[in-house]
């Protein structure tokens, strides 16, 4: 048998699992779960798998994205359960999306830079969300802050004239911002919650524009604090 058979095998053996834990001589706890229920596991693997990856831990890696890839296929065999949608239909959706949203590969497009890519693609699921009635989805407001706020600028900042991309002055308006909070601080003045968050935004945009995500600057720093303990 060759890898990937081996592979695909592993994952029916995933299904098999879920199958006879459903079942009537199942798992009392597995057999009471919910879509509902199972969602907010679902974050949490995914939190952990994303923390082992920052890590560079391969085996914790392995193993969360296994628990990740576990709670993917629970919550698919739920609804299968339901009638609503069976898993062959999730791979057809995922496998189309995937297809029409790179036309440079799959397609007759011709693109020559990533920031292509990425106008290409956020016009491609527009268009999908007009077609099908839908209004455009917001940034999950569930996400940490720092994601959310660096999803939320690289949307405003699609249109590569805005404002958001001008590195110089958005340099400018984030030393100004440190001046005034500098002067505020040193005459122990209050100072409202709204100023750090704006001068927390502003750096997550910097970051940005330099090709770095805050939310991984961050937990980068806080490794190296952690082992200076």
């Amino acid at each position: 048998m060759e890898e990937s058979e081996r592979g695909w095998e592993r994952m029916r053996n995933i299904w098999q699992i879920i199958d006879q834990l459903r079942g009537i001589a199942g798992c009392p706890w597995d057999r009471r779960q919910t879509p509902e229920s199972i969602q907010t596991y679902l974050v949490e693997e995914a939190h952990e798998a994303a923390a082992a990856v920052r890590a560079n831990q391969v085996k914790e890696v392995a193993e969360e994205l296994g628990d990740l890839l576990f709670m993917v296929l629970f919550l698919v065999y739920l609804y299968e359960e339901k009638g609503d949608f069976r898993l062959e239909e999730v791979g057809d959706l995922i496998c189309e999306k995937m297809k029409r949203r790179h036309p440079h590969v799959f397609g007759d497009l011709a693109v020559q830079t990533t920031e292509e890519v990425i106008d290409n693609w956020e016009k491609i699921k527009a268009g999908e969300k007009a077609a099908a009635g839908k209004a455009a989805m917001g940034v999950p407001a569930s996400l940490p802050a720092l994601m959310r706020g660096y999803r939320m600028l690289a949307r405003l900042a699609s249109d590569r004239q805005s404002h958001w991309n001008d590195l110089n002055a958005q340099t400018e308006e984030f030393v100004h911002k440190c001046q005034a909070m500098q002067q505020h601080l040193s005459d122990d003045r209050a100072v409202p919650s709204e100023a750090f968050g704006e001068l927390i935004l502003n750096l997550v945009n910097l970051a940005r524009l330099k090709g770095y995500q805050a939310e991984i600057c961050l937990h980068q720093v806080l490794g190296w604090l952690e082992a200076a303990k």
